[in-house]
């Protein structure tokens, strides 16, 4: 996905620049559905973000957007099936478990399955563990606020990390309304991400 960005924003000539600059091999293609080292995707970040001079914040917003066109061009079905961001956030954790499946490493698959994991805390109320060492969150957070956004919601989230040496950040996600309705969540007002 963030191939396609770096194509769309400059084209056959940036993509080879940031290769270039994270030592990745020229004929390099990425799979959505494959598992690649955290080395190398934190090399391609590094230097999309030299090559680019955009923010963090910006870069991580447009590989959502250009994530959720593929998702709608390519699954179609699977965003149908959301009817709220809490439906797709908790749809998301179980799909990213299965394109584990796909590693053909046990380690990998591992590191894939352990990177989420879900616990449901009541109606509208999930925690989230997210654990990865490239320790991505604003990348987790640019997309939990697009499907926010897409689904018209009203979501409570406190963040807190995980105990020294797992690497990993803790989401409390309470939906205080769906598609502007009510749930009847009542929370102490944390950071809100709302819809606009």
């Amino acid at each position: 996905v963030l191939v396609d960005c770096l194509l769309e924003a400059g084209g056959d000539e940036l993509r080879e620049d940031v290769f270039f600059a994270a030592g990745i091999p020229p004929d390099r293609v990425y799979r959505m559905e494959q598992h690649y080292p955290d080395a190398e995707t934190a090399r391609l970040i590094q230097a999309s973000l030299a090559q680019t001079n955009l923010s963090e914040q910006d870069l991580f917003s447009l590989f959502t957007t250009r994530f959720f066109a593929i998702i709608d061009d390519v699954f179609p079905e699977f965003l149908r099936m959301c009817k709220s961001s809490e439906d797709l956030l908790r749809k998301q954790i179980k799909i990213h478990a299965i394109m584990a499946g796909g590693c053909r490493e046990t380690e990998d698959r591992q590191q894939v399955n352990d990177k989420f994991q879900l616990t449901d805390m009541g109606p509208h109320d999930i925690e989230v563990r997210y654990k990865s060492e490239l320790q991505l969150c604003l990348l987790y957070e640019t997309l939990m606020q697009y499907a926010v956004d897409r689904f018209g919601d009203t979501v409570v989230m406190e963040k807190r990390s995980c105990p020294m040496g797992e690497h990993g950040t803790v989401y409390r996600l309470r939906w205080t309304a769906i598609a502007g309705q009510p749930t009847g969540v009542q929370v102490n007002e944390q950071l809100v991400l709302r819809h606009g």
